[in-house]
């Protein structure tokens, strides 16, 4: 038996030798080891708002099995779930790392085992969903209306509340530095008449600051109205004269104590002003009502006829005059 056994050694040997290389061959011929492109995602509850970092979803696979089946996988989509727990009883937002599991990766073959991640994980930053009654900030003015008009403050009528869903932490920053939420704006481009838009939706990008954007929710409009008119400036128009409107039958006359004549402060369209001028304007007061039997000062509107459309004297105007009285016949001396 030992004979046998130790006779021959060197061939037993060479055939021991030959066995592992022909095992070696045999094995890499069956089993394989390469890598596959998969996309992961996240699925969570609707309670809870998910971002996940990188947001490029690619991972590379390294997997290992027989090589049959590799044709196989090429037709198949492989993808990475990370199935998030619900956390709806969160209070504040939470970031937290995750590393990639076999576990997670659907539509492998049976046969087929994940060895290796590229990268080996991610990171998701977890926020509550919650639902609050925002106000509505008034919208804002795009374009320019036409030459001659001008824009007043656009205004939000009825209620200026509504209901947006969104990130917990995001609707309070919404509140603490904008306010409230924004409508979409307003254009009055080449504009003559005021607006009423009465279904102006709720802008759902927002801008929180110059590096971050979110999104909420929000279906509901807002009424909102915007005045546009006549472009109101002031202007002066100099050197009017002021003429006096006096009763049938009254011979005294009446001076102007206060100056004439005057400069008129005006307001208007910038185009109607300069059209404005002296001679074109009908200013005087009205006396009919005053008899003329002192020549006491007295106050007395100024009346102005001859004002384009959409012009008007910036102030009311008052002026000074007085009855110009003859003079009495001097009283003769008692004998």
């Amino acid at each position: 038996m030992w004979k046998s056994l130790v006779n021959n050694w060197a061939m037993k040997l060479t055939a021991l030798a030959l066995a592992v290389v022909v095992w070696l061959w045999a094995n890499s011929e069956v089993t394989r080891t390469t890598q596959i492109e998969a996309y992961f995602e996240v699925a969570y509850p609707g309670s809870v708002d998910v971002q996940v970092e990188p947001e490029n979803r690619r991972v590379m696979l390294t997997v290992k099995g027989p090589t049959a089946v590799f044709d196989d996988i090429s037709r198949r989509v492989v993808q990475v779930i990370y199935k998030m727990p619900d956390v709806a009883g969160a209070s504040e937002d939470r970031r937290e790392k995750v590393a990639f599991d076999p576990k997670m990766v659907l539509n492998l073959p049976a046969q087929v085992q994940v060895v290796g991640f590229s990268p080996e994980s991610f990171t998701v930053r977890v926020r509550r969903i919650e639902t609050k009654s925002l106000p509505v900030n008034p919208p804002r003015i795009e374009g320019k209306p036409t030459p001659g008009y001008e824009v007043s403050t656009p205004e939000i009528l009825g209620s200026p509340w509504v209901s947006v869903t969104g990130p917990a932490s995001v609707l309070q920053r919404m509140i603490d530095e904008h306010k409230g939420v924004d409508p979409e704006p307003i254009d009055v481009t080449h504009r003559t008449e005021p607006i009423r838009d009465r279904r102006l939706r709720i802008q759902t990008l927002v801008r929180l600051d110059n590096a971050t954007t979110e999104q909420i929710h929000c279906d509901e409009t807002v009424d909102a109205f915007v005045d546009i008119r006549r472009a109101v400036v002031p202007g002066v128009v100099k050197g009017v004269p002021v003429a006096v409107l006096t009763a049938p039958g009254v011979t005294a006359d009446v001076e102007i104590t206060s100056g004439n004549p005057i400069d008129l402060a005006v307001e208007g369209g910038p185009e109607a002003l300069k059209t404005l001028a002296a001679e074109k304007l009908r200013a005087f007061i009205d006396v009919r009502s005053r008899r003329p039997d002192t020549d006491v000062p007295f106050f007395e509107k100024l009346l102005v006829d001859g004002l384009p459309e959409g012009v008007h004297l910036a102030k009311e105007v008052v002026v000074t005059a007085k009855f110009k009285l003859p003079a009495r016949p001097a009283e003769k001396a008692a004998p």
